[in-house]
């Protein structure tokens, strides 16, 4: 394992911990990485759409004043980190977007409403039908696309998790018979069958 990775598994796993907790863990240059992190996610998570140039400048300026000043190297190895915590913020922010236009056209048809504009309401109502595909049938679901499952039988037990094979499967099966055959003729009660007139 690369020793850079090994310093960012650290981090991660110290990244939401106190301070106090942290330092008995990470190093000093450690910490001053996490610090980096923390700034930078924070702002990724203010601006999504952030480019990563602006934050590979951001890093080597030093986080604003927050942190130490990296090289344009380590800001980009810093920005590697980042990317993997944060995740694919990029499809989280095209639903925000989706929702901010559904959201504007609406606001727009309640001005339009309140101005007595027409036009405006048709207008507004027209991008927000087109937008959402209200101006169109909804697609009937092609139930022959759905493939059932397939089930293949089978009387090997190991198929199933946590079952075992029994090793002497057919002496055990007549020890249960001689078994319950004894307990079912025990508790068996003889009764006369008497006529009802």
């Amino acid at each position: 394992m690369p020793k850079k990775d090994y310093v960012y598994e650290r981090i991660e796993q110290a990244l939401f911990r106190d301070r106090e907790d942290a330092v008995s863990v990470l190093s000093p240059k450690e910490m001053d990485i996490k610090e980096r992190m923390m700034l930078c996610v924070s702002k990724k998570m203010e601006n999504p759409l952030i480019e990563d140039s602006e934050l590979v400048s951001f890093l080597m300026n030093g986080c604003g004043g927050c942190a130490t000043k990296v090289s344009r190297s380590q800001a980009y190895r810093d920005l590697s980190m980042i990317n993997r915590l944060v995740g694919n913020i990029k499809l989280a922010a095209k639903s925000w977007y989706r929702y901010m236009i559904v959201e504007g056209a609406k606001k727009a048809y309640s001005m339009a409403i309140e101005q007595n504009d027409a036009k405006g309401a048709a207008a507004a109502l027209d991008k927000l039908g087109k937008y959402t595909r209200s101006d169109k049938e909804d697609e009937a679901f092609d139930f022959s696309l759905l493939i059932p499952p397939s089930f293949e039988p089978s009387d090997d037990v190991t198929l199933i998790e946590g079952l075992e094979p029994i090793a002497n499967l057919e002496e055990e099966r007549k020890q249960f018979r001689a078994l319950f055959k004894g307990q079912m003729q025990k508790q068996a009660e003889t009764k006369e069958i008497e006529e009802i007139e």
